[in-house]
């Protein structure tokens, strides 16, 4: 691609450019374009707004490389991670209908031994699962699954890569999951978390049925905020929610009751249900 340039450079590329910006963008990887453009700026060049962009990404791809290259990098990258992470656990799933066909990345799940550890020394038997989409040329969604540690801080236990968010995907996940941490003390319950998106749910009763089901409040919260308003009714809402007692939980309950009768079924009906 050729860029246009003012009078004081009659002509230069993006990959030009980029090379400019190699050396730089090395040690400031997350330079502004503000900064791009006053390092340009020093070889007579002034460049819009997208030859900036450009000129950008490609410098970034000669350092980093690009998001195909890492993506069939990653049979290496799982070989390193066992040989140099012993116990821990990669796994990476292709679609390959015949061997005629090059194999298409679909997922990889990834737990380090020390995540492992963490959780069961360290962590309350108590795990959050959730789900968010990636930015890129690819897409995808990023699959993860949280503890609370004795400071009631997150702790980070297994994440995964998948082409979306599905039962199957967290099917899939969940096996690998089992298949890592094992068999948990059957003396302590195990609890799970979600946003009651409906295929989570139904992945781990599959490969978890004993385990007991949990939801964020915060997506809750977003409902019934939506069907009963108020700044009252919320804050009894949250004060239910953040209860460590029956009594605590039962007096903010009582509160909502009298304000709005049927918001309290309503929350009633979902913590039975829970």
């Amino acid at each position: 691609h050729t860029c246009v340039m003012d009078k004081h450079c009659a002509e230069a590329t993006c990959d030009w450019m980029a090379k400019k910006l190699v050396g730089v963008m090395r040690d400031h990887p997350i330079m502004t374009s503000k900064g791009v453009e006053a390092k340009l700026r020093k070889y007579g060049v002034k460049p819009s707004k997208m030859q900036i962009f450009r000129a950008k990404n490609k410098a970034l791809n000669e350092i980093e490389g690009t998001h195909a290259e890492s993506y069939s990098k990653l049979p290496s990258y799982a070989e390193l991670l066992r040989n140099n992470n012993p116990n821990s656990i990669c796994k990476i799933h292709y679609d390959r209908p015949n061997l005629l066909i090059e194999p298409k990345f679909l997922r990889i799940f990834i737990s380090f031994r020390a995540q492992k550890l963490g959780f069961l020394e360290g962590c309350r038997p108590f795990v959050g699962f959730d789900g968010c989409f990636l930015k890129g040329p690819f897409g995808g969604v990023l699959l993860t699954a949280v503890a609370l540690d004795a400071n009631n801080s997150i702790f980070s236990i297994a994440f995964a890569v998948t082409e979306c968010e599905n039962k199957d995907t967290w099917r899939w996940f969940f096996y690998y999951f089992q298949e890592f941490f094992g068999p948990l003390d059957n003396n302590i319950p195990l609890t799970f978390m979600s946003d009651r998106q409906k295929g989570l749910n139904l992945a781990y009763e599959e490969i978890f049925p004993d385990a007991t089901g949990r939801h964020f409040c915060r997506h809750i919260c977003s409902n019934f905020k939506f069907q009963f308003p108020g700044i009252l009714l919320r804050s009894f809402f949250w004060k239910a929610a953040k209860s460590y007692d029956v009594v605590g939980y039962n007096e903010a309950m009582a509160s909502i009751k009298d304000i709005n009768i049927a918001a309290w079924r309503y929350l009633d009906k979902i913590s039975r249900s829970s």
